[in-house]
């Protein structure tokens, strides 16, 4: 790895010589696995436990890049490693502070590890540390959905840690519940005239216009939108529709529809941006590029989707105590389609969600209207 070593993350955060920004973006390059695979073989062979001489740096690089399966497209993405190494980072941050005072709060104390030093009280008081946290300029906590995500991924870590004999207590057991009541649970849905008054807008901007029209009328992540290439647009003889193939999260292949305005748009939008509108299965250029001709990163596309919902000033868009990111599309693709009578079924497969349950959710307000008691009540007898 490249002007850095895993077993000096420690002293790099201790000295602040990088943010944790940096250190995430050095970890997840993911050539240093295989030196470790080896190193676990050759305890293997001399029946010692895997994870013998490894560091807590080693570790947590470990867990992140591990390989669970034979084919590598169905390994965990870069964007779930970026998303774990985070948090998993701001623990290890959080405990290498406390250093000095782990030193004096526990018996026989293991030098050059903190992991191996913690205590259950130790995890509570992160979840502590968590709860009353303020983020950046404007102070605000984190949202109990960000401390259910961020504590059920170091959860998982620490069972895994135990799992592996790595530490001897069961830290996980320690970590109080985050679960989200039915309150807390984000409100992501977004509804037909909602999402109409936003195109109607954007009408006379073809960048703005084909992007959300992208997000609206295909349910595909925003992440999906960005790494879809030009050549993966074909026309279906079968329909005679305009369709995109592309590989989703979890390695899940789709074929999407695109109807005739949306591919009217974003035609348009390649218009605009000066590249070919003639349908080549060879190329490999994005299918929504940059200024510059590039493929988007999806945080950017992500934020710039954001930062356009926002500057429309939409009645509805001021009145959210929340931003609309690009996922709210996905919601608005689940409730649309079951206003227009498709089954639960079809629109999970649509979407790719593994479990129905999830698709249910996305619904749960129209399920919920639908199911309504009131509607089996016959008015006129009153």
């Amino acid at each position: 790895m490249k002007d850095f070593s895993l077993v000096h993350i420690g002293t790099e955060i201790r000295e602040r010589k990088r943010d944790l920004h940096q250190i995430v973006s050095l970890m997840l390059d993911s050539t240093y696995y295989d030196a470790l695979e080896e190193r676990n073989e050759h305890h293997q062979r001399k029946n010692e436990n895997l994870f013998n001489s490894f560091t807590d740096e080693e570790m947590m690089y470990y867990y992140v890049h591990q390989r669970k399966h034979i084919r590598k497209e169905r390994e965990r993405k870069e964007t779930t490693k970026t998303e774990y190494l985070r948090i998993l980072l701001q623990f290890y941050q959080y405990a290498v502070e406390s250093e000095s005072f782990l030193r004096q709060d526990v018996d026989y104390y293991i030098e050059e590890t903190v992991f191996r030093n913690l205590r259950p009280w130790h995890i509570r008081n992160f979840q502590n540390y968590l709860s009353t946290a303020l983020l950046g300029k404007g102070g605000k906590p984190y949202s109990p959905a960000t401390l259910d995500a961020k504590m059920t991924i170091l959860k998982s870590f620490m069972k895994w840690l135990y799992e592996t004999k790595y530490i001897q207590h069961s830290l996980h057991t320690e970590i109080l519940s985050t679960s989200l009541s039915e309150q807390e649970i984000p409100n992501r849905d977004l509804y037909y005239h909602e999402v109409k008054q936003l195109l109607d807008y954007y009408k006379d901007h073809p960048i703005n216009y084909g992007l959300l029209t992208m997000l609206a009328m295909t349910g595909l992540r925003v992440q999906e939108i960005a790494k879809a290439s030009w050549g993966d647009v074909y026309l279906d003889s079968l329909s005679g529709h305009y369709r995109l193939r592309g590989v989703g999260k979890g390695g899940k292949r789709f074929d999407k529809l695109l109807h005739p305005s949306l591919y009217e748009r974003i035609l348009a939008f390649r218009e605009r941006r000066h590249v070919s509108t003639v349908l080549n299965p060879s190329d490999q250029g994005p299918l929504f590029p940059t200024k510059n001709g590039d493929y988007y990163q999806y945080k950017n596309l992500s934020n710039y989707i954001v930062r356009i919902i926002e500057r429309t000033e939409l009645p509805f868009v001021k009145e959210r105590t929340d931003r609309i990111t690009p996922h709210y599309f996905r919601h608005f693709y689940a409730i649309y389609s079951r206003q227009q009578g498709a089954d639960i079924f079809l629109i999970q497969k649509e979407l790719g969600h593994s479990d129905r349950k999830t698709t249910e959710r996305y619904l749960e307000k129209v399920l919920q209207r639908e199911q309504e008691i009131g509607l089996m009540w016959n008015e006129k007898d009153f």
